[in-house]
């Protein structure tokens, strides 16, 4: 017989939502105090990618049918992943540049095979050794992170919805407001370059982007922390915070603050708190739809298209 839910457990869902909302409210305050950081386009990432697109995402799966994944959230599985989050985070300061140090300069000088050395380093830390942990280790099945059969069945039926909806919606959005659109726009390529580059770097995408951050943050991280707190909004609230975190090592020691206005050397509270109010919202429409689907290719193919342009 199914045990009663008290007061305080339904209660508990809230209490990470409103917790993440207070943290996204006292690291604006403090970006605020950043002469180089830009509170308009934050406070437009918020309405856009925070909220609606979640929304979109979420009228789209209304009649979605959600893949069945089993996920049994002990104790030493999520000790386990918050042990790798935390490797993970150390590596990020300076392991990819340590791979570099240690590899061919021929290898390291080309473009072409940098971007190939680059996608393998990201495979091996963020979906196969993870994968080996967990199906090793624990036991999962392949079908246990979204990738089934069913869920290529499932594109051409109820998922297809929130694939065209959210798909598009980041498409439109990159095209007519994003810098990257603007290429687009003045046409400065040939429809030849696009014919063929643009199905290129779709592909590219699916797989760089898409499989390397949505098998980790959603499949993997935000599957558990949901399953562990029985709500799959704490998931999304949690999951979001750890992807815009794993962004803060490359503000402070790899100078990735200039490309985001924050500056050449942002200090660390500085470079925490623009991963939680910018790149943590940009996670949010994901996990939406994660929690929705649990689906892995479709939130590919929506990640592919968001970063197309």
């Amino acid at each position: 017989m199914p045990q009663p839910v008290n007061r305080s457990q339904r209660l508990a869902p809230n209490r990470i939502l409103i917790g993440g909302l207070i943290l996204y409210a006292f690291a604006f305050g403090v970006l605020l105090r950043n002469k180089s950081f830009d509170a308009t386009g934050a406070v437009v990432v918020l309405i856009v990618f925070g909220i609606a697109f979640p929304f979109i995402a979420w009228i789209a799966t209304r009649r979605a049918i959600q893949l069945s994944i089993s996920i049994h959230p002990r104790t030493s599985e999520l000790i386990g992943l918050i042990v790798y989050v935390l490797i993970l985070s150390v590596y990020l300061i300076g392991g990819p540049q340590w791979i570099d140090a240690h590899l061919p300069s021929s290898w390291t000088e080309s473009v072409r095979i940098k971007f190939f050395i680059t996608l393998a380093k990201k495979l091996i830390v963020f979906v196969v050794i993870p994968f080996a942990i967990f199906r090793f280790a624990f036991g999962y099945r392949i079908r246990d992170f979204g990738i089934q059969r069913e869920g290529l069945r499932a594109l051409l039926r109820s998922h297809l919805p929130v694939v065209l909806a959210v798909g598009g919606a980041f498409l439109a959005f990159q095209y007519f407001l994003s810098g990257g659109g603007a290429a687009f726009r003045h046409g400065h390529f040939t429809v030849y370059q696009l014919l063929l580059g643009l199905p290129l770097c779709f592909i590219w995408l699916f797989v760089e982007a898409g499989l390397v951050e949505e098998f980790f943050f959603r499949a993997l991280v935000q599957s558990h922390f949901a399953a562990a707190l029985k709500s799959e909004v704490s998931g999304v609230v949690l999951m979001s915070l750890i992807f815009g975190l794993a962004h803060a090592p490359g503000f402070i020691f790899r100078h990735a603050g200039e490309v985001e206005g924050l500056g050449s050397n942002p200090s660390t509270l500085d470079a925490v708190a623009y991963s939680i109010v910018v790149l943590a919202v940009s996670g949010v429409t994901f996990g939406v739809i994660w929690a929705r689907t649990k689906n892995l290719f479709a939130v590919m193919l929506i990640h592919a298209a968001g970063d197309l342009l």
